[in-house]
């Protein structure tokens, strides 16, 4: 016989959690179905990560709390591949020039502006002489 004081509610549903088996997180008990990511919603089975009382998964996490993107100010990834010049880091696609939209390679030569942005050595060249 079960007492229903020492049975565990849900952090999700607030049902009784009856499970064989129990999630903690956030110093809340969860049935595995009920813990999903605060941003999209996506059940949590593997991992989960966790701040200011919320629950996310790694990519929401990182978009929301990981590197900003110098060019569109949105969370980068740790997987993914960046672009960085002096102190910023920058998606692969916003590592482009604002005046051409020319995408930078490696060996490019840039002004970076006092607002992130980046132009290419041509653009920043034309603009100077006029």
């Amino acid at each position: 016989m079960y007492v229903a004081a020492s049975i565990p509610k849900c952090g999700g549903c607030q049902e009784l959690i009856l499970d064989r088996f129990i999630l903690k997180v956030l110093d809340r008990t969860w049935h595995a179905k009920c813990l999903k990511c605060s941003e999209c919603s996506g059940q949590l089975s593997d991992k989960c990560f966790a701040r200011n009382g919320q629950v996310f998964c790694k990519e929401d996490f990182f978009k929301r709390y990981g590197t900003k993107c110098a060019g569109c100010d949105q969370g980068i990834p740790p997987t993914q591949v960046v672009r960085r010049a002096q102190d910023n880091v920058y998606h692969l696609q916003c590592f482009a020039c604002v005046m051409c939209s020319r995408q930078l390679n490696t060996g490019d030569e840039f002004y970076l502006m006092e607002d992130r942005k980046l132009v290419c050595k041509p653009d920043y060249e034309a603009a100077k002489t006029k």
